[in-house]
């Protein structure tokens, strides 16, 4: 693999809200930085309606992705549309490796976010952001007076169910074989509820 040629102070990995936020810092502050992503708007672009970001009521994740858009533009900088492999220290430095280069910097930003972990089920990528989420907390009120289904037994299918409770009309929780990984806490709570069924 070809040694990097230019150090740079600042390799920030992720382009959704946190790493769009802190690459308008770096540009503010004339920092020699780039950004490295697989896209722009993260997981905000997977949503189909948002109702909880500051500063706006009501706004679709691909206006509020438009948005970053426009913003960074704003700013020269480099942006790469690669998937990083991985991070190494190297003495006083990091390494970053991507799909296509090598890269050295002073300081390394990972603000990648999350990935949900999907079904792969038929239909699911059709109805993603129409009827299929992934964030309870971002999305729950879509669904208010609804029959809803949640999928998983573990803490954060518990902890989705709990919260759509409270805005569904009824939830379906579906757990694949016949016991519930969650916390006895959560399981205590989610089959005290007249409004679930598992």
């Amino acid at each position: 693999m070809t040694r990097p040629s230019r150090i740079c102070d600042l390799i920030i990995i992720g382009a959704g809200p946190a790493g769009i936020t802190a690459a308008i810092y770096a540009a503010r502050k004339k920092m020699d930085f780039f950004l490295i992503a697989n896209d722009i708007g993260g997981q905000v672009s997977l949503s189909s309606e948002i109702e909880n970001y500051t500063g706006f009521q009501y706004i679709t994740g691909e206006e509020l992705t438009a948005k970053f858009q426009e913003h960074l533009e704003r700013y020269r900088f480099e942006t790469r549309m690669e998937t990083v492999q991985r991070v190494e220290k190297e003495g006083d430095l990091f390494l970053v490796r991507t799909d296509a280069e090598t890269f050295l910097c002073r300081t390394v930003i990972v603000a990648t976010g999350r990935k949900p972990r999907e079904l792969e089920v038929l239909g699911e990528a059709e109805f993603k952001g129409r009827g299929v989420s992934y964030c309870a907390t971002c999305d729950a009120p879509l669904f208010e007076g609804l029959d809803v289904s949640v999928v998983g037994g573990g803490n954060s299918a518990l902890e989705a169910t709990l919260q759509l409770v409270k805005i569904a009309k009824k939830v379906h929780l579906l757990v694949r074989g016949s016991q519930i990984r969650a916390d006895p806490v959560l399981v205590e709570k989610v089959k005290a509820s007249d409004n679930i069924t598992i």
